[in-house]
């Protein structure tokens, strides 16, 4: 680290503080709150489920002094900064690697049925199923039932969870979590979980909004309603504002910021 870290900002990107056009990258008024807390002592950490090759490449375009501490991605890994650019955060990302393949070589010889079976039954909008992920995209109001019949899949492995967000729900190990990565990197800093202002709009963010992890949550107004009833539950501030523009609104009510 370059500098002593009193607190972190932790931010999901899709639906929080992303934009993407003309590329897909981090919203500019997002970023100037960033900064202004930077001058304050707060680092940020960028925590999606998005590949992290994606992510790098995001974060890499940003100014070096605005890249965030640490990339977090799905659920499992960790990529540190050092001098602009990031490491992997061994040996966390090589355990979690080692979890994930004795998950997946337990579950894999299940796919095809699985897969027979969702794609006869559900509107595909899209799906990844490799050596990584299991995740399908179906239209919202199929969500519920899909996530019912995986659910269903995996309960003989309880080392096995389903999560998702708005559009995809995928299967992943019961130990990786948004707020796992962020338990270990505050180990990392040495600083406390309470010093986390963590937003997020999606079902894979409830665990990093939890209260038991932080009192300071937040999402914006168009978050999924299990986002916006876990963080109204923990005494956390749901926006009036959608999108990036209420994660700016969340980011101001803890930190008071005013500037644009």
């Amino acid at each position: 680290m370059n500098k002593t870290i009193t607190g972190l900002i932790a931010l999901d990107f899709d639906g929080t503080s992303a934009v993407y056009e003309p590329q897909m990258a981090m919203h500019s008024g997002v970023m100037n709150v960033l900064a202004q807390l930077r001058d304050k002592g707060y680092g940020w950490v960028l925590n999606s489920d998005r590949y992290t090759d994606t992510l790098l490449e995001i974060a890499q375009r940003l100014p070096v002094e605005l890249r965030p501490d640490a990339v977090m991605s799905a659920q499992r890994f960790i990529h540190t900064r050092s001098n602009g650019s990031y490491e992997p955060l061994q040996p966390w990302n090589e355990s979690r690697m080692e979890l994930h393949r004795d998950l997946w070589q337990d579950i894999s010889p299940c796919f095809d049925v699985w897969q027979r079976e969702i794609e006869s039954n559900f509107t595909i909008r899209d799906c990844v199923v490799n050596d990584v992920v299991f995740a399908y995209m179906v239209p919202a109001e199929e969500n519920e039932s899909l996530r019912l019949l995986m659910s269903n899949y995996i309960r003989p492995w309880p080392q096995a969870q389903l999560s998702g967000n708005h559009e995809w729900s995928f299967i992943l190990h019961s130990d990786f979590s948004k707020a796992a990565l962020l338990k270990h990197y505050c180990v990392v800093l040495g600083i406390t979980t309470d010093k986390i202002i963590a937003v997020g709009d999606g079902f894979n963010d409830i665990t990093m909004l939890d209260s038991g992890l932080t009192p300071q949550t937040g999402c914006p107004s168009d978050a999924c309603p299990e986002v916006i009833t876990a963080v109204r539950a923990g005494g956390g501030y749901v926006a009036g504002c959608g999108g990036p523009e209420g994660t700016i609104e969340v980011l101001r009510f803890y930190h008071g910021s005013t500037d644009d």
